[in-house]
């Protein structure tokens, strides 16, 4: 399916892949806290961000101490 999901997006635009970010919330709303990638909340479904490579594929990491999601998305 991801393979599917960056065939698509490859094939829009300029054809260049970027990864665009946004945080996760806690139940309370605020920003979910963090030390490392798996620390964070996720869906089964979304991998554990390894390296900044792997922010172009759908996956979550430790940034700032923050948890964030990473989506892949046609470049502006």
């Amino acid at each position: 399916m991801r393979l599917l999901l960056l065939s698509a997006v490859l094939s829009f635009g300029c054809g260049r892949v970027c990864s665009r970010s946004e945080p996760l919330t806690g139940l309370d709303g605020g920003a979910s806290a963090c030390v490392q990638n798996t620390d964070c909340p996720r869906p089964s479904s979304v991998l554990v961000c390894g390296d900044n490579e792997d922010q172009l594929r759908d996956c979550i990491a430790c940034t700032a101490n923050r948890c964030v999601r990473y989506r892949p998305e046609a470049c502006p």
